[in-house]
């Protein structure tokens, strides 16, 4: 969990332009080192093994909070939103 932690920390997040009504950032899986990569998909897997589902605009999702955000995988991109409480 230490590598997954320093991984969503260490890197820059790119605001979703083409979503703004549903802000969020993301994170390409191309852009990222080998080594990084490696992690990313660790990630993915912890999600998919550990996370809980939601449906958004008809599809299904994975999802996993940790640290006052929401994150789930879209094929080679890690996205990220900011949790609100209510």
């Amino acid at each position: 969990m230490k590598k997954i932690v320093k991984l969503i920390k260490n890197y820059t997040w790119a605001f979703a332009k083409t979503m703004p009504e549903i802000p969020h950032y993301y994170i390409v899986r191309d852009n990222l080192t080998k080594e990084d990569q490696k992690i990313f998909d660790e990630f993915k897997l912890f999600i998919e093994n550990n996370g809980y589902t939601e449906n958004f605009h008809g599809k299904k999702y994975q999802y996993i909070n940790i640290n006052g955000y929401k994150y789930w995988v879209i094929k080679n991109i890690l996205n990220r939103e900011k949790i609100y409480e209510k």
